[in-house]
């Protein structure tokens, strides 16, 4: 099973709910507020929306709030030197919040996979 590409479940409301519940529940714990609307049609959008002023005002406002978002959510330094040298021209809190909603979809799916095994 491939879990890197997640375009087979951008699409599927179920999954797309569980990521918003997911990305809530996790900046809720560092009193970040999400909401989502339950609209798959563009739930990236809408999410990518919140998520990114969040991270960008941590980026330059507290480094060790965003570190530790980061490191609940699992997104590696690792990742976002790869993520920013593949995409130099997206400002940095772009690309972070990109890999976070990437990542947290892909735990969602990951934790299906293995619920239905």
């Amino acid at each position: 099973m491939n879990f890197t590409d997640l375009s087979p479940y951008i699409n599927k409301l179920g999954l797309i709910q569980e990521t918003a519940d997911q990305i809530i529940k996790d900046f809720e714990m560092f009193e970040l507020h999400v909401k989502f609307s339950g609209n798959a049609y563009n739930a990236y959008q809408e999410l990518y929306d919140q998520v990114e002023p969040h991270i960008n005002e941590l980026i330059h406002g507290n480094q060790q709030k965003f570190l530790s978002i980061l490191y609940r959510i699992d997104v590696s330094e690792q990742q976002i030197k790869i993520a920013v040298n593949d995409n130099n021209t997206e400002p940095f809190s772009s690309i972070v919040t990109d890999l976070i909603i990437k990542r947290e979809l892909q735990k969602v799916v990951i934790r299906n996979y293995y619920k239905t095994k």
